[in-house]
């Protein structure tokens, strides 16, 4: 005679165990991922103040830099954040230390078919004792920036920054 009866599960001491460490497991990853990830969660609390600095966007292509205008809204390449809007533009040529094979010399020259651009940009950020942030990307002088306008993208750096009434 064959035994065709399924065995039901029985619950033990063990089962409520593992089921109960994988509820608070799962709770845990819940909270903490809630505070991640936004931008919100890189600053504490501050004061919302204007601030503009000025970026030193180097080697675009071309004439790339006199596409640059003010009212432009400057985003993050990198994250899609709002860095601000630009105030004004300078147009550079596009210079780079070269070596001189005659004399063995560094010089300065310029670079054909690019161009470079500075520009000064005034967005609302978050101000606390150690930083100071627009939309979660912490503005710092010599920080690298990525950033995308209406019609162009550009690479460079913070020269400087400005806070408060001197903005």
């Amino acid at each position: 005679m064959e035994n065709n009866q399924k065995k039901r599960w029985r619950p033990n001491l063990f089962d409520f165990i593992f089921i109960a460490g994988v509820i608070i497991i799962a709770v845990v990853i819940i909270s903490f991922s809630g505070r991640i990830g936004g931008g919100g969660g890189i600053i504490s609390t501050g004061t919302q103040e204007t601030v503009r600095y000025t970026l030193a966007l180097e080697r675009m292509i071309g004439d790339t830099a006199t596409l640059i205008s003010p009212g432009d809204q400057l985003i993050d390449r990198v994250e899609n954040r709002s860095l601000g809007t630009v105030v004004s533009v300078e147009a550079l040529p596009s210079t780079a230390f070269r070596t001189n094979y005659q004399t063995g010399e560094r010089v300065l020259s310029e670079i054909s078919g690019e161009s470079a651009a500075i520009v000064v940009v005034e967005a609302l950020a978050t101000v606390t004792e150690s930083q100071i942030s627009v939309g979660g990307f912490v503005i710092r002088a010599g920080a690298h920036v990525s950033v995308n306008g209406p019609l162009y993208h550009g690479n460079g750096w913070i020269i400087n920054i400005e806070r408060g009434d001197a903005a």
